[in-house]
């Protein structure tokens, strides 16, 4: 095994041991200091063991990894202050409604004075405030609200998703709600990357003139989504091609095979390897700085910059060599980007393209050079795959059917793309010859759209309602690693290893399948401003909810439900509108009060409106909503000690009021957007 990689892995477990192992930093901190003087002793010996010297410098650095990883710092107190002045710390990112920006807390005020505080808010600015710049500090009335953590089974943790990032707080402001005191209070190097990322886009709008191929090239360019909408991201990611969206190793092996091809005579004058080395390194991270030193291009360039310093330095170039050395200066710098999505699938692709592409491409050869070509990009396409589907199934729950069919398209327009972009954002300042790369540029890119958006609408173009535990992914990554050391060692037992390794994931599969086709559940989910029912037997599911819930871009199911009907195996959802119930479906029936959901010997009663007396009806579950009661008093006259749940559409002043109601006089009474869905199994 690579030695760096066995490092980095050491590394990545000390970070991951960190979430789950409690121990005090100090006892840590001695832990380490042993073991880096005993790896001293062992080196220092004229024949040290080796295998001992091995388990030493593993153990080492799983000390670092557990010691590197911050601990979550979350400020008890800034819900209580009315006011605070925080500084700009990143690129704003344009939103359909608003600005989304992250600052750093500099004072708060508490109790009419003011006092020193640090933390990171994520603010959500109202567009129609001016768009804040990097470095200016803000002066913002109220208080930030913490991130609620996920109130529906499985739906997506943002929670966590910002405190991977030491982000605990987020507000919703409005343009009166914050005044600029101060400018260029930022560091100076991310000021000037940001500067450098505003000027590249502004010369994008200017030569892109129509929006969507603008919002494409903006994210293969500058690594910036931010302009594109939801329906052409998902076009990309239903054609396996959501990768170029984001800037990445393909990108930058695009731009170092231009900037080799325009310096590759400088190699052959004297001093000339180190000349071209300099202007190469300078070019390369000029581009990072150019897309905003974004996360995937700094790990891109600084793989690049590793592979190109070992010639000079006397050392053996291995791209192994930069991939794993890049890795573990990143995790040491930030041991929280292992949990990055965008971080494990990138390695993971990289991964699979450097180790398994070069054999299955030399597995086949073919004269022609068009066909060689096309086989070398399919290889690329496929070995990248194969090495992330595991981590994408993971997380996203579907698969590009289509995948090999469009990514020669995508990758050979890309290839296109990409030298014209940068050529043209480089002269932009020149007229005429700017506008004729500019249309250039835009024809390519509407070609990639259509191309994308052709693949989209074949049928059966994604394959969703997949599913992977954690633990089944780690298996699937086995049951490949077996393989690939089969095909390497040719040794038998790798085959019984794979064998035993794919049986047991498809008994355990199996009975996943069984445990779905005898669920019976009932779910009131937690859904701000709408009522939403799930109504599940089996692997079939009745979705009833209001109309304004079931809005063609699926936003509000996929946020709050997709990836729980994902995780219990749903395979059909007949969708029921609360205010047009089907007579056929016969679920929902009207009533002089509400409503009344009958379904499988059970009633939800939906009551929209104050009644006089509670119904004559064995109910499983009281629903209210639409605020129709503001009252604790005039629920218990008509309810008594029935439980109840409120679900989003009751007002927040509302619930505020009669949850602690609730709670003084110890009433059952469920606030689905406090306490979480209310989930009935049989």
């Amino acid at each position: 095994m690579n030695v760096l990689l066995r490092y980095t892995v050491a590394f990545a477990a000390g970070v991951l041991l960190h979430a789950v192992l409690t121990i005090n930093a100090t006892v840590m901190i001695g832990v380490v200091a042993t073991l880096a003087v005993v790896l001293a002793g062992l080196l220092l010996l004229p024949q040290s063991p080796r295998y001992l010297l091995g388990v030493v410098t593993l153990l080492l650095f799983v000390g670092l990894g557990w010691l590197r990883t911050p601990s979550p710092d979350i400020p008890a107190d800034l819900e209580q202050v009315t006011a605070y002045k925080a500084v700009v710390s990143s690129l704003p990112e344009t939103r359909a409604k608003t600005y989304k920006i992250e600052v750093e807390i500099q004072q708060v005020k508490t109790q009419n004075q003011w006092q020193s505080r640090q933390g990171k808010v994520l603010i959500y600015l109202d567009k129609n405030a001016p768009k804040p710049h990097y470095g200016e500090v803000l002066l913002i009335r109220g208080a930030p609200r913490r991130v609620e953590p996920p109130l529906n089974p499985a739906q997506f943790d943002y929670q966590r998703f910002l405190a991977l990032k030491q982000l605990h707080f987020q507000h919703y402001l409005k343009a009166t709600d914050f005044v600029l005191v101060a400018q260029n209070q930022g560091l100076w190097h991310k000021k000037w990357a940001y500067w450098a990322s505003d000027w590249a886009d502004a010369a994008l709008r200017r030569l892109v003139p129509w929006e969507r191929e603008y919002a494409v090239a903006k994210a293969m360019t500058l690594g910036l989504r931010d302009e594109m909408d939801a329906d052409l991201v998902a076009a990309y990611s239903a054609a396996g091609a959501v990768h170029v969206l984001s800037v990445s190793g393909f990108h930058i092996t695009v731009f170092m095979w231009l900037i080799t091809w325009a310096l590759s005579r400088l190699e052959k004058r004297k001093y000339g390897r180190w000349l071209y080395l300099g202007l190469t390194l300078t070019i390369l991270w000029f581009y990072a700085v150019l897309t905003g030193l974004s996360a995937p291009v700094i790990r891109s360039a600084l793989m690049f910059s590793l592979y190109l310093l070992a010639k000079p330095l006397g050392k053996q170039s291995s791209i192994a060599h930069a991939l794993f050395g890049s890795a573990l200066l990143l995790l040491a710098t930030d041991p929280l980007l292992l949990y990055s999505v965008s971080f494990q699938l990138s390695y993971a692709a990289l991964s699979g393209i450097i180790f398994l592409q070069p054999t299955l491409y030399q597995s086949l050869s073919f004269k022609d050079w068009f066909v060689d070509k096309i086989w070398a990009i399919t290889t690329v396409a496929l070995t990248a795959q194969l090495a992330t589907f595991p981590v994408a199934v993971y997380y996203f729950h579907q698969f590009p059917t289509y995948f090999l069919l469009a990514n020669p398209f995508v990758v050979a327009l890309g290839i296109a793309m990409l030298p014209v972009a940068f050529v043209a954002i480089a002269l932009s300042w020149i007229p005429y010859l700017s506008e004729a790369l500019g249309w250039v540029l835009t024809g390519i890119t509407w070609l990639l759209n259509e191309t994308v958006l052709l693949v989209e609408r074949l049928p059966f173009s994604v394959l969703e309602g997949l599913s992977f535990t954690w633990l089944e992914t780690l298996v699937v990554y086995a049951i490949i690693g077996c393989l690939l050391a089969l095909g390497y060692y040719k040794l038998r037992p790798w085959l019984w290893a794979a064998a035993a390794l794919s049986a047991g994931l498809l008994v355990w599969q199996w009975t996943e399948i069984q445990q779905y086709r005898s669920q019976q559940i009932m779910v009131v989910h937690a859904v701000p401003r709408h009522t939403v029912v799930s109504l599940i037997k089996g692997q079939r599911a009745v979705l009833v909810a209001d109309s304004a819930f079931f809005e063609p871009d699926r936003k509000p199911y996929n946020f709050y439900l997709k990836n729980f009907y994902t995780q219990r195996g749903i395979a059909h959802v007949t969708q029921e509108a609360l205010e047009l119930p089907s007579e056929k479906l016969g679920v929902v029936k009207p009533t002089a009060w509400g409503k009344i959901i009958v379904w499988q010997g059970r009633k939800l009663l939906l009551v929209e409106q104050k009644i006089a007396a509670f119904p004559s009806l064995k109910a499983d579950v009281v629903l209210v909503r639409n605020t129709a009661y503001k009252k604790a008093d005039d629920l218990r006259r008509t309810f008594g000690q029935q439980p109840l749940v409120f679900d989003g559409t009751t007002k927040w002043y509302a619930t505020d009021t009669l949850q602690k109601a609730a709670q003084q006089a110890r009433l059952p009474w469920r606030f689905v957007h406090r306490e979480g869905a209310v989930v009935m199994q049989r």
